[in-house]
């Protein structure tokens, strides 16, 4: 199978499950409820082990949307930016393409056997990043238009009972009101910070640090070394009052009529990483191919790791398909990576 006749398949197909004689089986004899369940847990695509409390609230979403008939509705969290360090940068590259093929093969199983389907919410942060990593708001809108020119073509070749929507926290609050709950988070989260380990704050300092965009919104190049590493430190109170914190930000959460998906692990969220072989983000990754025996696996690389991928040979693949600046072609190396990190 050539590279283009592989991605082709994995976006004409990846949304369409045939239910199985065990699926059959199972649905006959523990119920769809039953069904939906250990689809959702499953574990050829979570990748930690179900908190109880988010065991509870999958069940529940389940049994409530169910009872009623309605679509089953999935919010994957996410930013809503294209992390400044990638040349594909502020578009979406192939990692949204494969983090979009993997969600929808996560959910077919699903939507087979329930008619009602899935409502496939991407809930983005536009408005955190502005403060969190000193992007310009231009550069999000252009990052939010592009996802939504892949989800309308995803759309295409998807089952009619599974819709996918980007839902914005700036469609739910006044720039005002979100700017003022983020302040009262920050304080919530640097008082956390503090308390942490010097260990526990290195950690977030780096990932505050990796998100900065020193030429951004505002010009912080010329800060002296002092006010920069006071950026670094905001920056990793930031990144844990995002995480640690998101329920104080986002309505969304609360209510247990919806599952709740997320790269990461957390109490009520299923941490499903962001394709079969990735756990980065995909909107801080650069998706790659590596060629296999059998095919080709789709990979999300870590800024880390994409430095370490530009050392190795690799062929630039032209693709024909998709209607944006940063999929004409694809990088496909020829064996599969072996990041430690």
């Amino acid at each position: 199978m050539t590279v283009q006749q592989h991605i082709l398949q994995t976006l004409t197909k990846c949304g369409h499950y045939q239910l199985t004689e065990a699926d059959r089986t199972l649905i006959e004899k523990e119920g769809l409820e039953s069904y939906i369940f250990q689809k959702i847990a499953s574990k050829q695509y979570r990748k930690t082990k179900l908190d109880p409390a988010c065991i509870d609230r999958v069940k529940h979403a389940i049994h409530a949307n169910v009872h009623l008939q309605k679509p089953l509705p999935i919010l994957y969290f996410q930013g809503g930016y294209k992390l400044w360090r990638f040349p594909t940068s502020p578009e979406v590259d192939w990692a949204e393409f494969f983090n979009l093929a993997y969600v929808l093969s996560y959910i077919a199983p699903i939507a087979a056997a329930y008619n009602p389907g899935i409502t496939l919410s991407y809930y983005i942060h536009t408005l955190l990043p502005e403060k969190h990593d000193n992007l310009t708001t231009k550069e999000i809108e252009q990052y939010i238009t592009s996802f939504q020119t892949l989800i309308n073509l995803f759309l295409k070749y998807t089952p009619t009972n599974i819709s996918i929507r980007i839902w914005k926290d700036a469609d739910l609050y006044g720039r005002d009101e979100y700017f003022a709950t983020l302040d009262e988070v920050y304080k919530e989260a640097e008082k956390q910070y503090e308390a942490m380990t010097p260990e526990r704050k290195t950690k977030y300092k780096k990932l505050g640090e990796l998100n900065i965009k020193w030429h951004g919104q505002e010009d912080w190049t010329k800060l002296t070394t002092s006010e920069k590493e006071e950026k670094i430190r905001i920056g990793g109170i930031w990144e844990l009052a995002g995480t640690a914190n998101l329920h104080r930000i986002d309505h969304t959460a609360k209510g247990n009529d919806k599952i709740l998906l997320m790269t990461v692990s957390t109490p009520q969220f299923i941490n499903i990483g962001s394709t079969k072989t990735s756990v980065t983000k995909h909107w801080t990754g650069f998706g790659v191919l590596e060629q296999t025996e059998n095919g080709y696996n789709e990979r999300i690389l870590s800024p880390s790791q994409f430095e370490k991928a530009n050392t190795l040979p690799y062929t630039l693949e032209p693709i024909h398909i998709i209607p944006l600046k940063n999929f004409s072609t694809i990088r496909v190396y020829p064996t599969p990576f072996s990041f430690t990190t």
